[in-house]
Formats: structure tokens, C-alpha cells, sequence
């Protein structure tokens, strides 16, 4: 999570009544009171989030009901078939301290989307069942996500959690490793393919949606892969997007890259049969301004990477590189 990072810190806990429709229940943190743009997020900000562990944190991950996570492919597409490895920590705010709000549990079964490209990181999304239920609290309740007609127009305020580094591989998250926050503005396809367009192994496809800002300076890092992009309508929070690839960390022109979660409503459901998510339509305000974009270059040489942390290597590939390969 790179630059203007707000911590947030958990307090009390408070219980509330599990529901069998996920929407009644989701995108509501009972102790997040903020607006969009407004001031530090109180506690219990972002009870979905999810942390992911194989010794320790490696991605991120969201909460969609109580027996499922939300994250990226390429998080965990080395241990499809060796799910145990992998735990979640929900309730979590401290990578060191104590966390007395939180839970976990052990992944009992892990799905990668079936056209999952791991060379162009088309459909970086993927789901992981929980070995048990969990119950909900004012810091675990699930997301909302975005339903298939949603409409998320360039300069939607939104906003992205994880525990990724502060800056690019030499800025690790300074103890005690508390759950941070940045703001982002969501980036039209038009404009994200204009950015990425000098790549030209890298195809910004309806698949992904991007969000960043073109000064740079504030967006996820390594670390922050799988986790969510959430934006605020009414009193719900609903999920965009997925981390998943960007150049460096926050890099100018370079918005950060996600899974589009609006693309995925009938997969998600088709293998969760039970306490289905909460999909809702979110609607941006005016018109879409991501039109006749003029495309301008870049004028430093990016370098691409998966901000993923832990088992997995720092991505590192020049723009002559035909895809993205672990080295």
C-alpha cells in the first residue's frame, strides 16, 4: 500500500445476528461511519478484509459470506490442489500484536476461475472455501459485490485495504504491520488500455477494472494482491474489484489493475449454493467522461509486477517480456 496511509485500529466487539441472506448483512460495517473522502476511518472500518497466510501474510483477500473468500488467481494458483496450506485471518488489524477480534480458519477448498490466463492475468480471480463458518461481528461481515449491470464511471471514489508494503520493495509495512487504507479514483477502460498501451503484451481486457491516480503516489503494493476495492453507495460498501497487477507500486500514468467482480456473478453463484452473496448494482452518477481519449506515453520505462507477497516472488518483467512468468 504505497504513500498516504491511514491506519486503522480495532477496539471493541460487537456481536450481530447471522442471516441466511447475505444481503441484509453485507457491506454495513456497524462501526464505520465514514464518507468517502471524509476524515480517518473509525474501528472496525473494513470488516470483510481478509488476511492470507502460508508462515505468514501473502495476499489479501475479502469476505463474501461466512464460509467464503474472495482473491486473486494468482495468489494461490500454486496450491489449488494443497488448499491446507493456506489460512485466513479475519478480524485482523495487527500483523504483529494481538489481534483479540480475531478468528481463523484453515482453506478446506480453493477455485481458480477456469480462464484464469496466468501470462496476461486475464480473470486474476479466484475463490476459497473455509473449513467452517464463521460468525459475523463488527469486524467480520461480509462485502457486497458488485451485481453484472453495475456501472462504474471514471473519477468513482473508491478505496483499497491490505497489509502490502508503503512503497516499491524497499518499504516494507512498519511494525506492527496494522491494516492500512488509500483512496483511489476508478480509471475508465479507455484511458487503463492508453496507459498500458506501450506494454503491448499487457491487454487491459472488460475483465479488469483499474483505479489510481495519473500523478501516482497512492495505490496498493506487494502484499496487497487479492484484497478489495470497495466503493460506497448509500449506506452499503460493495466490491468492485480484485488486486491484481500493476507497474511498480503507485507509479505515475500506471493506475493499479483488478479483477472486475461485476464480471463474475454467475460464476461466484454457481459455487456457492448456500448463503449466496450479496450482489448489488451500483450506478455512477452523470455520464461516463471515458470517451475519445488521447493516448500519451509514459515517459519512464515500467516494470510490470503481481503485488503479491510471501511464497511468491517480486514479479519483475521488462516491457520487451512476452508475458508474466515466476522467475
Amino acid at each position: 500500500m504505497a504513500f498516504k496511509l491511514i491506519c486503522v485500529v480495532a477496539v471493541l466487539a460487537l456481536v450481530t445476528k447471522e442471516c441466511d441472506s447475505q444481503l441484509s448483512v453485507c457491506g454495513r460495517p456497524s462501526l464505520n461511519t465514514r464518507i468517502v473522502g471524509g476524515e480517518a476511518a473509525p474501528p472496525g472500518s473494513w470488516p470483510w478484509q481478509v488476511s492470507l497466510h502460508i508462515s505468514k501474510h501473502f495476499c489479501g483477500g475479502s469476505l463474501i459470506n461466512d464460509q467464503w473468500v474472495l482473491t486473486a488467481a494468482h495468489c494461490v494458483e500454486s496450491f489449488w490442489n494443497s488448499s491446507d496450506k493456506v489460512s485466513a485471518y479475519l478480524g485482523r488489524q495487527s500483523q504483529e500484536e494481538s489481534n483479540p477480534n480475531e478468528v481463523n480458519r484453515t482453506a478446506s477448498h480453493i477455485t481458480i476461475h477456469p480462464d484464469y490466463n496466468s501470462s496476461t492475468l486475464d480473470n486474476d480471480i479466484a475463490l476459497i472455501r473455509l473449513s467452517k463458518p464463521v460468525n459475523f461481528t463488527s469486524y467480520i461481515s461480509p462485502v457486497c459485490l458488485a451485481a453484472s449491470d453495475s456501472t462504474f464511471y471514471s473519477g468513482v471514489e473508491s478505496w483499497v485495504t491490505g497489509w502490502g508494503n508503503i512503497g516499491y520493495i524497499v518499504d516494507p509495512l512498519p511494525s506492527p504491520g496494522n491494516l492500512l487504507e488509500v483512496e483511489a479514483q476508478i480509471v475508465g477502460n479507455g484511458q487503463c488500455r492508453c496507459d498500458y498501451s506501450d506494454l503491448g503484451y499487457i491487454s487491459i481486457t472488460d475483465n479488469m477494472i483499474c483505479a489510481g491516480f495519473q500523478e501516482g503516489g497512492k495505490g496498493p503494493c506487494f502484499g496487497d494482491s487479492g484484497g478489495p476495492l470497495v466503493s460506497k453507495q448509500g449506506d452499503r460498501w460493495i466490491q468492485a474489484g480484485v488486486v491484481s497487477f500493476g507497474v511498480g507500486c503507485a507509479k505515475p500514468f500506471f493506475p493499479a489493475v483488478y479483477a472486475r467482480v461485476s464480471q463474475y456473478n454467475e460464476w461466484i453463484n454457481s459455487h456457492i449454493t448456500r448463503n449466496q452473496p450479496g450482489f448489488i448494482t451500483f450506478t455512477s452518477n452523470g455520464s461516463e467522461s471515458d470517451f475519445n481519449i488521447s493516448c500519451t506515453k509514459p515517459t519512464f520505462d515500467p516494470v510490470i509486477v503481481n503485488i503479491s507477497e510471501g511464497t511468491k516472488k517480486h514479479n519483475l518483467i521488462s516491457p520487451l517480456s512476452t508475458g508474466l512468468t515466476w522467475p
